[in-house]
């Protein structure tokens, strides 16, 4: 999980997009993007909203979402 959160981190700030831009154009609270950028799935009630998250987030950074995954 951890890398995942750092490839993305990594990939939103290439692009010049801060977190809260991001966050308001996916519908997301900025905690769960910080969350998931600093590999703490802990945060999340379900394993299923978080594959969810990672997938748009990805796409909306140009990336695979299912190779993401």
């Amino acid at each position: 999980m951890k890398e995942i959160g750092i490839k993305l981190k990594a990939k939103r700030e290439e692009n010049g997009i801060g977190i809260k831009e991001a966050a308001n154009d996916l519908n997301i609270s900025e905690s769960k993007l910080e969350s998931i950028e600093e590999g703490r799935k802990e945060d999340f009630k379900d394993i299923l909203s978080l594959k969810l998250i990672i997938r748009d987030y990805a796409k909306y950074l140009g990336l695979d979402g299912e190779q993401m995954l």
